[in-house]
């Protein structure tokens, strides 16, 4: 392959189905570069475990950030895939509501919910269109997500019509400043599959994102996760207070929590 995908694509028309094709054959959370992390059939519980263990287990911010949002309240979350973080917040005692571009992603999340009698509302759409009223959720999260839609500005423009006054945007994007961009552009790897370019992986710097939230009363920005179990043993075998440290300043993960 011998390159990564550009850092600004051109937005053009196809686009979303694209984006809609190549993760429609490449579920998310399925693989971790290249190498299945389960050999459990899809939709089964021990499947679910599985992808969650290994998620949880990498993604070590992630728990603390889904249990610092407010049960009882209602949630969007756009780009849920197979419902990982949208079964933790469920249990968590929010109100759900998932989006997701594939049919595949929305059907795998439904099925485990109803096998165990949990509410939540799902359905495909398109992250830049979304069929909601304004003004009508407390959060709306998106984890890693909004960095592959055709239209990263369109969306966030999209999350802030939807939250009511006051509520919360809870999102992850792709940091350009990161040992993870250094890397993949050494190796000419790219980032979401070994074998595929990606059509769409936009990567930020901290000033892009507080331009693309302009529109938000308060935007926080925090850096995280500097590499994950892709990099091997690596990962385990750094301590975690060098982990964090490095993690602050040369992390993949921008972790912004923007209130309107």
């Amino acid at each position: 392959m011998k390159k990564v995908e550009p850092v600004v694509p051109e937005i053009k028309t196809g686009l979303t189905r694209q984006i809609q094709d190549f993760w429609t054959r490449r579920v998310n959370a399925e693989y971790l570069m290249g190498k299945a992390v389960t050999t459990h059939a899809r939709g089964d519980d021990a499947y679910f475990q599985d992808l969650e263990t290994q998620r949880y287990r990498s993604h070590r911010h992630l728990p603390p950030w889904i249990a610092a949002m407010t049960p009882g309240r209602t949630v969007l979350e756009i780009g849920s895939g197979v419902g990982l973080d949208t079964f933790t917040m469920a249990r968590h005692g929010l109100q759900v509501t998932a989006v997701d571009l594939t049919e595949v992603a929305v059907a795998t999340a439904q099925q485990r919910f109803l096998r165990h009698a949990i509410a939540a509302d799902f359905l495909v759409a398109d992250a830049c269109h979304l069929p909601f009223p304004e003004n009508c959720f407390d959060y709306v999260y998106s984890f890693g997500v909004l960095h592959h839609v055709a239209d990263t500005e369109a969306s966030i423009h999209e999350v802030h019509r939807l939250l009511k006054p006051g509520g919360q945007a809870r999102i992850m994007l792709y940091h350009r400043y990161s040992l993870n961009e250094l890397a993949h552009r050494l190796l000419k790897v790219p980032f979401e599959d070994r074998d595929e370019l990606c059509p769409v992986v936009r990567r930020f710097t901290v000033a892009e994102v507080r331009a693309l939230f302009r529109e938000f009363r308060h935007t926080e920005v925090s850096i995280e996760y500097v590499y994950g179990e892709g990099y091997g043993r690596l990962f385990a075998l750094t301590p975690r207070w060098l982990y964090d440290r490095l993690s602050q300043h040369w992390g993949w993960h921008l972790m912004i929590a923007a209130t309107k």
